[in-house]
């Protein structure tokens, strides 16, 4: 068993997160956060907190784009 020391931390992105499920509280809402990079792609991956359908619109998080 490895240490905690040895453990490699997962790779983090901030992202912007957009939802398009028809009817959901959130649609078209952008939504920032931190996401983690996944094994398998896609590499990030998102879910709808009020809706819980796939984010498919998850894109990387640009501060001079929201300035």
């Amino acid at each position: 068993m490895a240490a905690l020391d040895d453990e490699v931390e997962p790779e983090a992105a901030i992202m912007v997160a957009t939802c398009h499920t028809a009817g959901c509280p959130a649609e078209g809402e952008p939504c920032v956060g931190t996401y983690y990079a996944n094994a398998e792609p896609p590499i990030y991956r998102g879910m709808c907190m009020p809706c819980g359908q796939p984010i498919t619109d998850l894109v990387p998080y640009e501060e001079s784009a929201t300035q």
